[in-house]
């Protein structure tokens, strides 16, 4: 299993008598694209922070690709999710000041997955293979258009070669025409890499795009009211 929950239980350190996860058990397969919704508020952004390591549960195991991250020091987990975890954030966290290489540079940083002359080929191949014209490369992001943003964060998601891509509600600024843009781009680039996709929204239409939907209400059983 790519992911793999036990018996876990989260609140955060100021809240403690105010739970925000309670999942007894919960796997992901290699390969998978699953699809979980829920309001804004129930705990989706706290999830995915654990799974990434930057959160630890209070009770329970944490397994992602075989590792318990439960075990791991926050120095360990960090280089763990670097060499092994892409993420695609919200509002796509580019640094508006720096150009398009220099962007994806920065997700290589921690990891040792490539050597430097290999991460330089991969973004080459990356942003061709992502319809980024070379004349644009070196252009801060912010004088690129959204839709080349979107294609920037995919890139660097994925310019460290993971086994699993976490996308957390990456379509929430997005109007209908550059969402499905983004939405038809992502599925083809973790399906042509053989990706694990874990991708979070409230945005019940991207549901059409994943064979496997569930409900974090229905995973989590905390009552929403108590999470956020």
């Amino acid at each position: 299993m790519v992911i793999q929950l036990s018996n876990i239980r989260f609140s955060y350190p100021n809240h403690k008598d105010t739970p925000i996860l309670n999942i007894p058990s919960w796997s992901m397969a290699e390969g998978e694209h699953c699809f979980i919704h829920g309001p804004s508020g129930n705990g989706k952004s706290t999830l995915l922070n654990m799974l990434s390591g930057i959160l630890l549960p209070n009770e329970g195991v944490v397994c992602v690709l075989d590792q318990h991250l439960n075990n791991l020091t926050s120095r360990q987990r960090n280089k763990f999710r670097a060499d092994n975890i892409g993420y695609v954030f919200q509002q796509f966290n580019l640094i508006p000041y720096l150009d398009a290489l220099e962007n994806i540079q920065l997700a290589s940083y921690f990891s040792s997955s490539l050597t430097k002359s290999e991460v330089s080929e991969e973004m080459s191949t990356l942003l061709t293979s992502l319809n980024i014209p070379e004349s644009d490369w070196n252009k801060p992001v912010r004088t690129l258009s959204i839709g080349q943003q979107q294609r920037i964060a995919i890139a660097r998601a994925l310019i460290n070669t993971p086994k699993l891509l976490i996308a957390d509600e990456p379509t929430s600024a997005l109007d209908n025409i550059n969402r499905d843009s983004f939405m038809t781009l992502l599925m083809s680039t973790v399906e042509k890499n053989n990706i694990t996709l874990l991708f979070v929204s409230h945005d019940m239409s991207l549901s059409q795009y994943f064979n496997r939907v569930e409900s974090l209400s229905e995973l989590n059983q905390v009552e929403c009211s108590n999470a956020s």
